[in-house]
């Protein structure tokens, strides 16, 4: 069965295939508007060393190794969950996912908000950032480490996505492949003329002829 049957036979049966597709498109239209838009929002925060933990005037950026347990510890105190009880009953809807980023081995915490509209996630995530910096301090003010050489933690990246909360983006799904073009091996040679022999050179400098002759030593001498 071709193309041309197939459609033949979808006509036929018209009265199928149009109730068909208007409640697929029905259904797609309603699972639209009852599956509401969720807004996302991350923010990512670098640990950095106090001022008297390192060389003077050294690159604070190049002694982070050790600053990865102590921002275990402050994810633990900022994730805890009455601090995630507390954002929910304020925000109704609110998603918080606090960890360390493990894309990286450097002391970043990476927050991560969704909420059901932009304002919400965006407000949310700056009372956990400033939150991080608040919940450092008390944790080095109770144990009196002296100020210069506190920790401190800086803002790194902010990201913001608008997605669908029932919507999982597979890789490699709904969209199309990049296409790789087949190496021709041919490509990017040169070709060469191939030398003409020594009896089509000797025939070219005759007129056309040329007497050829192999000696006893196997190599073939031409001449006119």
């Amino acid at each position: 069965m071709n193309f041309s049957d197939t459609l033949r036979g979808l006509l036929r049966r018209w009265y199928i295939v149009v109730p068909g597709l208007l409640a697929a498109a029905a259904i797609a239209i309603g699972a639209w508007f009852a599956i509401p838009p969720g807004y996302n929002r991350s923010a990512t925060q670098l640990l950095l060393p106090g001022a008297n933990s390192i060389p003077e005037g050294a690159n604070p950026y190049l002694f982070l190794g050790g600053l990865a347990p102590a921002a275990d510890v402050l994810v633990r105190a900022i994730g805890s969950e009455n601090v995630v009880n507390d954002m929910a009953e304020k925000h109704p809807g609110v998603e918080i996912a606090i960890s360390r980023d493990t894309t990286t081995a450097g002391p970043i915490i990476l927050i991560t908000v969704t909420a059901d509209s932009d304002a919400a996630a965006e407000e949310v995530l700056t009372l956990l950032v400033e939150r991080t910096a608040t919940v450092l301090e008390d944790f080095q003010t109770s144990e009196r480490i002296p100020a210069d050489n506190r920790m401190s933690v800086i803002p790194h990246h902010r990201r913001r996505e608008e997605r669908r909360r029932a919507a999982h983006a597979h890789p490699g799904r709904g969209g199309r492949r990049p296409r790789h073009r087949r190496a021709d091996p041919a490509a990017g040679r040169t070709r060469r003329r191939a030398e003409p022999t020594a009896a089509q050179a000797c025939a070219a400098e005759a007129g056309g002829v040329c007497g050829c002759s192999i000696r006893t030593d196997g190599i073939r001498v031409c001449g006119i």
